[in-house]
């Protein structure tokens, strides 16, 4: 091709391997297809794919732990053979936030010493592009409701800020994708639409993981937002643990609940983490739900749970009453 460049077309076996394989690719990949493809060099290269496809790759953050992955299989993190403490909230639902309750986690999250703080899904409702009747009231108030989750991660990053943080995306904010590749699809390929662009992950210092693609700790425990939703405690955990195997944590359902197996491989375990949200919405009455949050407490691959309900505001942690 000498000196022109070109980048195969869409829908291509070639395009759909590149498509495949871009984001986890390595630097010697990279220069290989620069030169296949006529750019006089990788960053070129990059350059090219980003504008013409959209395509962007998946960052390793220093030498914090964290290894790439292919879309829809989990990210890994390494914590090495330090202890490491995990707070993880989910289903705040911002502007539907539980206010009282989260300024009891906050408060309590500030007497600990802790090292990730992970937000696990449903962080913010995204009720404007809800499939459900909505409020007409409502329906113009999106940037309000971004900016209102916004100044929690402000917040946090206040109060935290020597914290790792990380967000998993849940079934709400993957609203905006099924929203945009259904009613606007000649926009979806707009990096300024996306969750981290629109949420300003990055510039909260926030790793952001895809729906359901999940955040593996140590090869032994899998934090996921969830798609599973039963109607009693621990039933979501059981017919987690049956998809997935091993052991993990999910939001989603609401309820606080817990799941154990023993085999002759050991023992495993499966958590539903509660909610931060409004336990009275206005499109459901009386729901089997809980406030609440979780620590996890990884020494290599071991790990330890504590599942902290919230009843009525309050909460009891090491002898000492928040309230």
């Amino acid at each position: 091709m000498g000196n022109k460049t070109y980048l195969p077309d869409k829908g291509t076996a070639e395009y759909k391997e590149l498509e495949r394989l871009y984001p986890i690719a390595d630097d010697t990949l990279l220069r290989a297809w620069a030169k296949k493809y006529g750019y006089r060099n990788k960053k070129a290269f990059i350059g090219s794919v980003r504008d013409g496809y959209g395509l962007y790759r998946l960052p390793v953050l220093g030498n914090q732990g964290w290894e790439p992955s292919e879309i829809n299989v989990a990210l890994t993190l390494d914590t090495e053979k330090k202890l490491r403490t995990f707070a993880i909230i989910n289903d705040t639902h911002n502007p539907y936030q539980d206010v009282p309750a989260l300024h009891l986690v906050e408060r309590f999250l500030q007497d600990i010493q802790f090292h990730y703080l992970i937000y696990n899904g449903d962080v913010n409702d995204m009720y404007q592009i809800s499939t459900f009747n909505r409020n007409p009231e409502r329906v113009s108030d999106m940037q309000k409701d971004i900016n209102n989750t916004k100044v929690m991660f402000e917040k946090h990053n206040r109060l935290f800020p020597d914290v790792k943080k990380v967000m998993t995306e849940g079934n709400h904010e993957h609203r905006l994708q099924k929203f945009l590749w259904t009613k606007a699809p000649e926009f979806a390929g707009i990096t300024a639409l996306s969750i981290s662009e629109l949420f300003d992950l990055k510039g909260f210092g926030i790793k952001h993981i895809a729906y359901e693609q999940g955040l593996m700790i140590n090869s032994s425990f899998l934090v996921t937002h969830g798609e599973i939703a039963s109607v009693h405690s621990g039933y979501t955990a059981k017919r987690t643990y049956e998809k997935h195997g091993g052991n993990g944590m999910v939001g989603h359902c609401h309820r606080g609940g817990s799941y154990y197996k023993t085999d002759r491989f050991g023992t495993h375990g499966w958590w539903e983490n509660f909610c931060l949200c409004s336990l009275y919405p206005d499109w459901i009455k009386s729901p089997n739900w809980q406030h609440g949050f979780s620590l996890v407490h990884f020494l290599g691959k071991r790990f330890w749970v504590e599942q902290i309900p919230i009843i009525e505001n309050k909460l009891i942690y090491g002898g000492k009453l928040y309230e």
